[in-house]
Parts: structure tokens; sequence; C-alpha cells
């Protein structure tokens, strides 16, 4: 049995038998652990609700309609300029979600 196992069952012994009842220090189950993502979707959704749009969304609007404009374009020059706006705002996208990414990690 490996030790994870053999831990998990000497412990549901342990309760079973009441041996824990009254301990002080008996820890309680920890809380499922939570990605980044699950706060951001409901911090996403509250700001939605308030009618408040983050950067990093209209950002990614942005680029989606740069996108539109750069497969309707029709002249290499025109392709070319539309391109350059198109990497300019991803550019700008990766260094905001860069930014947030090392103020929600680094906590020095």
């Amino acid at each position: 049995m490996p030790n994870k196992d053999v831990t998990e069952y000497l412990i549901a012994k342990v309760k079973s038998e009441g041996l824990l009842e009254g301990y002080k220090r008996a820890r309680k189950p920890k809380p499922p652990s939570q990605s980044d993502d699950t706060f951001l979707k409901a911090g996403y959704r509250i700001m939605e609700e308030a009618g408040a749009l983050p950067r990093e969304i209209e950002l990614k609007k942005a680029i989606a309609e740069q996108f539109e404009k750069l497969t309707t374009a029709t002249s290499e020059e025109e392709r070319e300029a539309e391109f350059r706006k198109l990497a300019e705002l991803q550019m700008v996208l990766g260094v905001e979600q860069d930014a947030r990414r090392k103020f929600y990690t680094d906590k020095s």
C-alpha cells in the first residue's frame, strides 16, 4: 500500500474510533484549491454585471476587429499596415497580461 493510502486509512480508523474528538489541534479539511482562472472569471463576471470592461477584454475585442480588417485588406501595403496594427495590439495585450500575472503571483 502506498504511504498516502496508509495515512488516509489510519486517519479514518482513528476518526471512527472517536480518538480525535475534542482534540484541539485536529485539522479541518482544506477547501479545494482554486486556480487563478476561477478568481479571474468571477471578477470579470462582477465587472460585466457592473457594466465595466477590463482593459484586457477591450484589447481582445480590438484584436478581433483588427484581424477582420486584415483579412479584408486588398493591397499589399494596406495588409502590411493592418498587420502592424494587429501586432502592436497583441504586444500590448501580452504586456498587460504579464504585468497582471506578475502582480498577483509575486509576493515578495
